[in-house]
């Protein structure tokens, strides 16, 4: 226990000194999105044509399964252990893997087994989760541990297909519980049930409880056996543990039950005769005669909702060496645990006890598994996750994650066997689109700048034109026919899959030479240049004043002074027919510092004046 709680502190401390680096948070939340998604796709043995939503699911997923206590590894092994079990390529939903992990973590197993269990009995992925909080709900409203009811229920799924059970799983639970009570193997229950399913076997165990005198129920009319034994099995349970109950007496001295001698007698022949074993009658008899006896010690006067509140006080009652019932409440004036005797149990005290088995989700119940810093931990860490999740989960990162995944194959695939110098240039491109993912995951993550984005971009794709280059015209040739047939395939809206394709047009629209590295460079500044402020606006027509019509302006130079100033400024371009701008070349114009001069400018003179809203034009 100190093991865990000092694990849990040091884990706590980690997630609170990364909170310092967010950036980098998401950055290795990209990276999580990213793997998990990749596990996917081998879990599916997938094409990888649905690695976006792969991505989505993975994203979507991860704070839910982090706030319940586990981590980013467990969302691959749910999300392809939900498709395990339904044996279908289903990609499940933020809920149901929350609730299917939770569940696992609550009841063991795992969820390809849980959802394989359920489906063998017509249960969707979508209903698991409703059917299992209904029974735990069920089984702890009569104060029963939920997990060893639970490993009962689902052991016994089968059996659904076999009989009916009223409510369903619900209905398979409460039986399990009262096998729980009883202590009794409720697979006795399904053994029985199956040997009276036909008239032969109805009528011989019928007639077997006649010549024992045992009188219970439905037990010694055939039909009515057959017929319990279909469509109500619980029902045939409670009519054995009435018959096992009347060979129990109490021991006043000892303060305990056991058979007494004519019991022990009958039920070995019941055995014989029935299959039932004796010794699971024994104990069911003493259960249920122990049950009875607290049920008894309840006092008249409180009031009941249902008969699940009596079960409930009952089973959460011991015998005291007086042998009085009595169950423990805290009290709230003193703080000490008070033990209360059944039979003086008020009203007040009834609702206090109900109170702590209050309606959970699976979610809420794996919650309270977690110690106090697990808790705050998982809590911390999960609205984190949230956050960087959410942008690692965004359309455009996830766009640009697998667009550069789609170009790498794209290009893989694109391999001219015929050119040696192929698969050298196919190592650089992969290797420079690698670098290129990163930067635009550093870009999405805003851990750089519009400027250096373009900057390095550009830089980048240099690179790509070198190594081409460097293999003469024989790998040049090879070069282009590479990405010729790689910008068909790559078909994407994503940013990085658009640049790609630019830059593919670039280097296929060059004429008799290859496009060369300085040419590639002279041309990407001769774009920031010919968008650039001065340019956009035109030195040689108007001034940014005359456009504006606020009057004329002598001031020139850099301005450094810090403006504040009302209103709204109206960018208006006038630019020539197929003419295009994009978000680089944009931040290139309102980054220079023309633009800078001209707004500083502006301000100043609409401020003197006391308003105003600024409307520029600018044409090509």
């Amino acid at each position: 226990m100190a093991d865990n709680l000092n694990e849990s502190y040091d884990n706590l401390k980690k997630n609170i000194d990364s909170l310092g680096s967010p950036i980098d948070k998401i950055l290795q939340s990209i990276e999580d999105m990213a793997n998990e998604a990749d596990k996917l796709n081998v879990a599916f043995v997938g094409g990888r044509v649905r690695l976006d939503e792969m991505n989505d699911a993975a994203a979507k997923s991860a704070a839910g399964i982090i706030r319940l206590g586990g981590d980013i590894g467990d969302i691959s092994k749910t999300i392809s252990g939900i498709a395990e079990g339904s044996r279908r390529q289903v990609i499940a939903t933020e809920d149901q893997v929350s609730k299917l992990y939770a569940a696992t973590e609550i009841l063991g197993g795992t969820a390809g087994g849980l959802v394989e269990i359920f489906g063998n009995v017509g249960i969707e992925v979508s209903q698991i989760g409703t059917n299992l909080e209904s029974s735990i709900e069920y089984i702890q409203s009569v104060g029963l541990n939920a997990r060893e009811v639970m490993e009962d229920v689902t052991g016994s799924m089968s059996q659904m297909n076999r009989f009916q059970f009223e409510g369903g799983v619900k209905g398979l639970a409460k039986m399990a519980a009262q096998a729980s009570m009883l202590r009794f193997d409720m697979q006795q229950t399904f053994t029985l049930a199956d040997r009276v399913l036909d008239p032969d076997g109805a009528i011989e165990v019928a007639g077997a409880f006649q010549r024992l005198g045992v009188s219970a129920g439905n037990l010694a009319d055939p039909f009515a056996l057959m017929n319990q034994s279909i469509n109500d099995p619980s029902g045939l349970q409670t009519s054995l543990s009435e018959v096992a109950k009347q060979f129990t007496e109490f021991d006043e001295k000892t303060k305990t039950f056991k058979i007494n001698p004519q019991g022990v007698l009958t039920l070995r022949e019941m055995e014989k005769q029935t299959g039932v074993s004796a010794a699971e009658m024994s104990k069911m008899g003493l259960a249920a005669a122990d049950l009875d006896r607290r049920l008894s010690a309840i006092s008249p006067s409180l009031d009941f909702e249902d008969e699940e509140d009596k079960k409930l006080i009952a089973n959460m009652a011991t015998m005291d060496k007086s042998g009085e019932y009595t169950v423990q409440l805290k009290n709230d004036k003193t703080g000490e645990i008070d033990r209360i005797k059944l039979g003086e149990l008020t009203n007040e005290q009834l609702i206090a006890l109900r109170k702590q088995q209050e309606k959970s989700t699976l979610e809420d119940i794996q919650k309270t598994q977690l110690n106090v810093v697990e808790n705050i931990d998982r809590t911390l860490s999960s609205n984190v996750a949230k956050g960087t999740f959410g942008v690692a989960g965004s359309s455009v990162v996830r766009g640009n994650y697998t667009g550069a995944d789609r170009i790498s194959r794209a290009v893989s695939g694109s391999v001219d066997k015929a050119v040696p110098e192929s698969a050298v240039i196919i190592d650089n491109v992969n290797n420079a689109i690698e670098k290129m993912s990163a930067l635009f995951m550093a870009k999405d993550a805003n851990k750089i700048s519009a400027d250096d984005f373009a900057k390095k971009l550009a830089s980048l794709e240099d690179t790509i034109l070198k190594d081409a280059n460097s293999l003469g015209e024989k790998g040049m040739n090879a070069f282009k026919n590479i990405i010729a047939e790689s910008s068909k395939k790559v078909t994407g809206n994503s940013g990085i899959e658009k640049e790609f394709r630019s830059l593919s047009q670039e280097i296929l629209s060059a004429t008799g030479k290859p496009v060369t590295a300085t040419e590639h460079l002279k041309k990407k500044a001769e774009e920031e240049k010919s968008l650039s402020y001065a340019d956009i606006i035109g030195r040689k027509s108007q001034s940014p004043t005359e456009k504006t019509g606020a009057g004329t302006s002598t001031n020139s130079g850099t301005s450094t002074n810090k403006v504040d100033v009302g209103g709204t400024i109206t960018f208006k371009f006038d630019l020539p027919p197929g003419t295009t701008l994009n978000q680089q070349q944009l931040n290139a114009a309102f980054n220079s510092e023309e633009f800078k001069q001209y707004i500083a400018n502006l301000t100043k003179k609409n401020s003197s004046e006391n308003k105003g809203s600024g409307v520029v034009s600018y044409g090509r």
